[in-house]
């Protein structure tokens, strides 16, 4: 009787700590982005997300438009400047990542890896320099 009551003791122990996966290790259920754009103006040196938008791509095909898991912020927004744009929300893969605002040179990066551990994606950590149209 004791040996059942310390088994049904570690199983709501381990109930309680969360999800686990097959190897035991304890994941959160919070939603991370692997990646986040820090947008700045080159000439500047500030910050600059107010009207960005981040774009993703994996092997040509869309995945963070600006509009679902991907981030757009609207125009006009100083206080949303040094706020990072996020994207490749718990998806890991190799990215090709452009940034878009208005006036300013589409910025672009190919071959970001976002990998992953046993429960989310590790964050990539970017900045983009806009540069203002000629």
């Amino acid at each position: 009787m004791i040996r059942f009551l310390h088994a049904v003791l570690l199983l709501a122990v381990f109930t309680a700590c969360g999800p686990f996966d097959n190897l035991g290790v304890a994941c959160t259920t919070d939603f991370r982005f692997g990646l986040a754009v820090h947008v700045k103006d080159s000439s500047t040196g500030a910050f600059a997300a107010s009207g960005a938008r981040l774009l993703t791509f994996v092997q040509n095909t869309p995945v963070d438009t600006g509009t679902t898991f991907g981030t757009a912020y609207p125009p006009g927004r100083p206080d949303l400047d040094a706020l990072p744009l996020l994207g490749a929300g718990e998806r890991p893969g190799t990215y090709r990542v452009i940034v878009r605002k208005s006036g300013y040179i589409d910025w672009v990066r190919t071959g970001v890896r976002v990998t992953s551990d046993e429960c989310h994606v590790r964050q990539v950590e970017l900045t983009a320099l806009l540069q203002a149209l000629p």
